[in-house]
């Protein structure tokens, strides 16, 4: 049964749904993850499908030539460079009841290993990071470590359950933070066995905006795409996490709305990350259980 908080959000956000710029995001630190995962825990039973965006410092090892020109093999292979030398700063969490419903509880999870004096990272980036409002300082201080996170989302039924559904904007990258993070060490090798992981981690519902809109004539990064379906951002800022996972949630269902409303059209779309095309072979190697780690 959900805790009463739970019980007390739910009225809220049923209140929430009538006043969509009301959405509260609902930060997570230290010491308060407990708590706010206990709320997860609670949600996910009434709010299955769940959007994800993540904040990081930037890309150090730049591609030798023209994305568009690389194969999966080799964009994974950047990533997978990339993804191990840094360190995840932040993970946005946006629940819905469908996939045509508002979000009803967003989360941003703060984590605590980043540190521009000691780590590797693109100055731009992290420039940007903190001109959006993301305070690293307070990361440092209060954040939630990596290895207690990981742990927390092993044991909220939110990963290696298939009755949750992911979606994603262009989140080859978010993913690749994800796995590593759940694993505990870096990246696998070869792209179908990483594939094999966001599969037995993340289950067969996974939807990758930046996949779909080539069903839709669509076109740029997430703020291009949500103004040409007239999304407006209803909580946060950009380049924060859970701000972004609103977003890509809120262009998610007006895709859908558009330009999926057939039943079963959406499912041609799950299991595809954009970049990293080689779903099928992922899906001969999956397991069926957990026991990756």
């Amino acid at each position: 049964m959900p805790s009463e908080d739970f019980a007390a959000g739910g009225r809220r956000q049923k209140k929430q749904q009538h006043h969509h710029n009301q959405l509260q995001i609902r930060e997570v630190w230290a010491d308060n993850v407990d708590r706010e995962f206990k709320l997860i825990r609670a949600a996910i039973e009434h709010f299955p499908y769940v959007s994800m965006d993540t904040e990081f410092p930037g890309v150090i090892h730049r591609p030798a030539k023209h994305p568009a020109a690389m194969t999966p093999a080799e964009r994974y292979a950047l990533i997978k460079a990339n993804v191990d030398a840094l360190h995840l700063i932040q993970v946005g969490l946006t629940f819905a009841a469908s996939p045509s419903a508002p979000p009803a509880l967003a989360f941003q999870v703060n984590l605590r290993e980043f540190d521009p004096r000691l780590h590797r990272h693109a100055p731009d980036s992290v420039a940007l990071l903190a001109a959006s409002g993301v305070d690293l300082a307070a990361h440092r201080a209060r954040g939630v470590s990596a290895r207690a996170f990981a742990a927390l989302l092993m044991s909220s039924g939110l990963v290696c359950n298939p009755e949750v559904a992911w979606v994603t904007f262009h989140s080859a990258y978010d993913f690749a933070y994800l796995v590593k993070l759940l694993m505990g060490r870096k990246l696998p090798r070869s792209l179908p066995e990483f594939l094999k992981y966001v599969r037995v981690y993340f289950g067969p519902e996974v939807y990758d905006i930046k996949h779909m809109m080539r069903f839709c004539g669509l076109f740029g990064g997430l703020e291009r795409v949500a103004g040409a379906l007239q999304v407006q951002r209803a909580a946060g800022r950009c380049h924060q996490a859970a701000s972004d996972s609103v977003l890509t949630w809120d262009t998610f269902r007006q895709m859908k709305s558009l330009y999926f409303a057939k039943e079963g059209s959406l499912q041609l779309c799950a299991g595809v990350l954009f970049g990293l095309e080689l779903q099928e072979d992922a899906k001969l190697l999956a397991p069926t259980s957990c026991a990756l780690r």
